[in-house]
C-alpha cells in the first residue's frame, strides 16, 4: 500500500489537471470538466478511496521530487496551449468554463506544488515555486505566505485565517488584498532592516516578472489573452484563498499581552485525514504538521492528533464553504470539543 500511496503522489495531480485540461482541447460541453472535476469528480472519488483504503499515512519510500520538478514546466505547457485555444472561443459560456477550468488547474493543483517548493530550502527549489506562481500573477505569496501567514497565523495579524462565523464571501477579498500588503510591509521591512538598495526589494523583482507575463501574452495572444491571462489567475487565487479559509477557520491563538500571542501549536490548525486529498495535493491535508516544521518535504508530514480534524476532504470542504449556513452548522461545534 505504501508503493502505491507514493505512487499515486506523483502521478494523481497529473491525472486530474490533465483531465481538466482535456476538457479545454476538446472543447464545447468538456469546458466544464474543471468544474465537475472540484465538485463532484474529486469529493466523491475522495469519499470512495478513504472508505476502502483509509487515512494517507506517511510514505516509508525515500522522497523522490522529480513530480515537483516537473510541474512547473507541464504546467507552462498547458496554461499556453490553453490561453491560445480559448483566445480562439466565441461561445461566451465555454470561455467562462474554460477560463474556470484553467484556473482550477493553476489554482487547486499549481499553487499547491509551489506551496511546497517555496518551503524547500534550495533557492532553485524556491525559484521554481515562484516560476509557478508568476503563472497567476501571485508571486508575492511565497514573501507573504513564508514570513507573514506562519509568523502571524491564528490571530488578527494574519489576514487568511479567518475567524469564527466569518463566511467565505467577505473572507476571501479581505484575504486577497491583506496578502498583497501583507507581503509588500514584509519586504520593505526587510529592505530597511539590512539597509538595502531599493532594488533588492523582490516585489520589484516579481513586478518585472508579472510585467514580462503580461506583455509576452499580449503580443502572442493580444489584449483578449491578457484579459483571460489575468482571469485564470484571479480564478487560481481565489482557489487558494478558499484553501486558506478552510485551514485555519475559527481558530485563534491567545494572546498574551497586547500584540503577543502564544506560540504556533497543533491545534491552530485544521488536518483532514481523507485519502485522495493528500495524495493528489501532496499531503496538503497534514496541515497542522506543515505548520510545525514548515521546511519539512510533503512526504515526511503526518497526521496530528492534537489538530483539529475534518471530517470530510478539502474539495468537499469547499462546497460547503461556499454556503455558509451549512458551513457554521457543520463546523462551528467541532469547535467546542476538546
Amino acid at each position: 500500500m505504501t508503493i502505491i500511496r507514493n505512487f499515486l503522489h506523483h502521478t494523481l495531480p497529473y491525472f486530474f489537471t490533465g483531465l481538466a485540461f482535456y476538457g479545454i482541447v476538446k472543447g464545447g460541453p468538456f469546458y466544464s470538466l474543471g468544474l465537475l472535476l472540484i465538485f463532484i469528480i474529486h469529493p466523491t472519488l475522495d469519499y470512495i478511496t478513504t472508505k476502502l483504503l483509509g487515512e494517507a499515512d506517511k510514505t516509508d519510500i525515500p522522497p523522490n521530487n522529480i513530480s515537483l520538478y516537473l510541474y512547473p514546466f507541464y504546467q507552462l505547457v498547458v496554461l499556453l496551449i490553453s490561453l491560445n485555444i480559448l483566445n480562439n472561443e466565441t461561445n461566451t459560456l465555454y470561455l467562462v468554463l474554460g477560463t474556470i477550468s484553467l484556473g482550477i488547474i493553476t489554482g487547486g493543483f499549481g499553487i499547491t506544488v509551489a506551496h511546497e517548493l517555496i518551503h524547500r530550502l534550495k533557492k532553485w527549489e524556491i525559484g521554481l515555486g515562484v516560476f509557478i506562481l508568476s503563472q497567476v500573477s501571485n508571486s508575492i505569496f511565497r514573501i507573504e505566505h513564508v514570513f507573514g501567514h506562519h509568523r502571524n497565523v491564528g490571530t488578527p495579524k494574519d489576514p487568511v485565517s479567518a475567524p469564527l462565523n466569518q463566511n467565505v464571501y467577505s473572507f476571501i477579498p479581505q484575504a486577497i488584498i491583506g496578502s498583497f500588503k501583507s507581503g509588500i510591509r514584509f519586504e520593505s521591512k526587510r529592505v530597511k532592516n539590512k539597509n538595502l538598495p531599493f532594488w533588492h526589494n523582490r516585489i520589484y523583482h516579481y513586478l518585472v516578472i508579472q510585467i514580462a507575463w503580461l506583455a509576452s501574452v499580449g503580443v502572442f495572444f493580444g489584449f483578449k489573452g491578457i484579459i483571460l491571462y489575468l482571469s485564470q489567475s484571479l480564478i487560481a487565487i481565489t482557489l487558494l484563498e478558499l484553501i486558506d479559509y478552510i485551514e485555519h477557520y475559527g481558530l485563534r491563538r491567545k494572546e498574551l499581552s497586547p500584540g503577543k500571542f502564544e506560540p504556533v501549536g497543533p491545534e491552530h490548525s485544521w488536518d483532514t485525514n481523507f485519502f485522495l486529498t493528500n495524495t493528489s495535493l501532496f499531503n496538503l491535508g497534514k496541515h497542522s504538521h506543515h505548520h510545525q516544521k514548515a521546511a519539512l518535504p510533503y512526504q515526511e508530514l503526518t497526521s496530528t492528533k492534537k489538530a483539529r480534524q475534518y471530517k470530510l476532504g478539502y474539495s468537499t470542504a469547499i462546497i460547503i464553504s461556499l454556503l455558509p449556513p451549512l458551513w457554521f452548522k457543520l463546523i462551528n461545534p467541532e469547535l467546542t470539543k476538546q
